[in-house]
């Protein structure tokens, strides 16, 4: 949950920069570790060229654990055809436009940056139906511009 977020976070950020930061309360790394090549304990950050991957993993409340394999997204968008990474590239134009708008319109004061819902986006009556389908989705109403069912 929230421990993964933040470290997930992080290794975008080592991902986008190269940086490999360091921790800096590793001063004291046990000697049975100095056997394993791979693993490496820093005390201090490392600027690198850059980054392909990050591996991640959180053992978080309730023994309930997860591991996260981030891949660089150069890598990913190589993988693509011309056409579908120009498809990719229109939609991310596309979707940093309404994004630049939407900061622009908070910076402003046309509305607040995080807005928060006062009621769910459906009635007592279709909570049940809305709960029991797995399908159920709600529609943005254009006049009032919230979501219903």
């Amino acid at each position: 949950g929230p421990a993964a977020s933040f470290m997930l976070n992080g290794v975008i950020q080592s991902l986008r920069t190269g940086l490999i930061p360091g921790n800096r309360n590793a001063d004291n790394i046990g000697r049975e570790l100095e056997a394993n090549e791979y693993a490496l304990y820093l005390s201090k950050s490392i600027q690198t060229t850059g980054i392909k991957a990050g591996l991640l993993k959180s053992f978080g409340f309730g023994q309930v654990g997860g591991e996260l394999l981030v891949v660089h997204p150069d890598y990913l968008l190589a993988a693509l055809t011309k056409e579908q990474l120009d498809k990719y590239n229109g939609k991310l134009q596309k979707r940093s436009s309404k994004s630049e708008r939407y900061w622009q319109d908070t910076l402003v004061g046309n509305h607040p940056f995080v807005q928060v819902k006062s009621h769910p986006p459906f009635t007592a009556e279709q909570e049940k139906s809305v709960y029991l389908n797995p399908l159920a989705r709600a529609k943005r109403d254009l006049k009032s511009g919230e979501y219903r069912f």
